[in-house]
């Protein structure tokens, strides 16, 4: 449910201030714009820290963690951090009505490596456990049978099912320029590492992740999965990075996201490289 009200919330914000903002003069303000921000941590898990936005007048939060995560709405969120680095976290803070923004800045240190990070769920499938896996699709790459990139119903709550294969409309494009890829999930040099690659073998483009346990989500930053640019998908929603984990063993992943266009969502199907169910 608040996931839905942020997302009314922020698109009034959007709407306010590209849609209304030549008619302000004769509108005029509807709230006074926010002031004297700053940003407070309690760092009581050095890992996992909260940070809390404050401002007079403040009413909707733009979070930059310093880490790949960004966040929309709320005034106190929390991120990870298990490798040492000096993280730059920013919020812009935006009134009602759209006023301001007003932007708080502070940093974040991190001295040692979270010694439980390659144990946490999801973290410990995706990368084994730190030293490296590599997924690619689970299909035939001659044939691209089964489906390995879906539309199915983005209604999961009468139909909490779709996100399977099984349960795949169909593809509008059997075979996509990177069939033969792979995305490989790592901790090597003390970071989060994703590398993109457009076939195996080849230089790969890198990235970062994050992870949100909680939600059981993941956010790909900088460059992208596979099929990303697949025809049939919404790009727009595709282009966010963010996607629900439905399934993650150490053999298999199924990525999913509602991408709102026409009543449909999108399935992605992977396997670990060498697996073979």
């Amino acid at each position: 449910m608040k996931k839905t009200v942020f997302t009314i919330i922020t698109g009034f914000t959007l709407i306010f201030l590209f849609s209304c903002e030549p008619q302000a003069d004769k509108i005029g303000a509807i709230a006074p714009p926010p002031s004297n921000a700053s940003i407070v941590i309690d760092a009581t898990d050095p890992y996992n820290p909260y940070f809390s936005a404050v401002a007079d007048n403040g009413f909707i939060c733009y979070w930059d963690f310093g880490n790949g995560q960004k966040l929309v709405g709320p005034q106190k969120a929390s991120s990870y951090y298990p490798f040492p680095n000096t993280y730059n976290v920013s919020c812009n803070i935006y009134g009602e009505g759209g006023q301001g923004p007003v932007k708080a800045e502070t940093t974040f240190i991190v001295t040692t490596t979270d010694p439980t990070v390659v144990d946490k769920p999801i973290f410990k499938e995706l990368t084994g456990g730190g030293a490296g896996r590599t997924w690619v699709y689970n299909t035939d790459p001659a044939t691209g049978i089964p489906d390995y990139c879906y539309q199915t119903t983005n209604d999961l709550a009468d139909y909490p099912d779709n996100w399977m294969p099984s349960a795949s409309w169909g593809q509008c494009t059997r075979i996509t320029p990177d069939i033969n890829g792979e995305m490989v999930f790592d901790f090597n040099g003390g970071s989060i590492n994703y590398t993109y690659h457009h076939v195996a073998g080849d230089e790969g483009v890198k990235g970062t992740f994050v992870v949100n346990g909680a939600d059981k989500t993941i956010t790909i930053v900088d460059p992208y999965i596979l099929d990303y640019a697949i025809d049939c998908t919404n790009s727009d929603a595709t282009a966010t990075g963010v996607f629900e984990i439905k399934l993650l063993t150490d053999d298999l992943m199924v990525l999913w996201q509602d991408q709102k266009d026409g009543g449909t969502g999108w399935g992605w199907s992977f396997k670990r490289k060498g697996y073979n169910p």
